[in-house]
């Protein structure tokens, strides 16, 4: 008998060889329980500081945009206020006129951006009627000083109210873009409003 080859004894012996770890092992995200816990809860921290920082940076920057607006408003409103001043000055030069007096007696209490509108319009109407009166009366050199002052306050106030409403549109879109419209709400921030008396401003005589 023939003795084996050395290929054939290979090929019998059985394949003992490990099986190597596979590469879609996988492998504990965390060593032990306390590692969990502390990366968790650094995760978290971190989590809330960027959304206290994201709050304060809306509350900082809604409250900016409120303080700019009424900064402006108040140049408009002290505008309006001389422009009715010298208009209750002039009417006190002249016979008793009972619309003109309602209304400059009415803008003592207007507080409100929508009444101020209100009132400008109709001084308008009023102030109108009664410089086309004065203007054939022989005495008018005496009133047009008035008329000029308030002509030259209205042409500021077209720029300051230009402004105002630039301001208060921004502030009201920025109110209601998430997230800052959350922060709006806790705050019980509303919208502007805006004056609206540009066909005043155009119907100058």
């Amino acid at each position: 008998m023939k003795g084996s080859s050395p290929i054939q004894n290979i090929s019998m012996v059985p394949y003992m060889r490990a099986r190597e770890p596979g590469l879609s092992a996988k492998k504990p995200y965390f060593k032990d329980r306390r590692s969990a816990v502390i990366s968790i809860a650094v995760v978290a921290f971190l989590l809330i500081l960027a959304v206290l920082g994201i709050d304060n940076n809306n509350v900082r920057r809604l409250s900016g945009y409120q303080k700019q607006a009424s900064l402006s408003r108040a140049t408009v409103e002290s505008q309006i206020s001389e422009r009715f001043r010298y208009a209750a000055t002039l009417a006190s030069l002249l016979e008793e006129r009972d619309s003109l007096q309602r209304v400059l007696s009415a803008f003592e209490n207007a507080d409100t951006v929508e009444r101020q509108s209100e009132l400008y319009r109709e001084l308008e109407k009023e102030l109108a009627v009664l410089q086309k009166e004065l203007y054939a009366d022989p005495a008018y050199n005496l009133y047009s000083p008035y008329f000029e002052k308030m002509y030259e306050i209205e042409r500021q106030l077209i720029e300051s109210i230009a402004d105002y409403n630039l301001q208060a549109d921004f502030f009201n879109r920025q109110i209601k873009a998430f997230p800052a419209n959350l922060v709006a709400k806790r705050l019980a921030l509303v919208e502007l409003s805006s004056y609206a008396v540009s066909s005043a401003l155009k119907s100058r005589p």
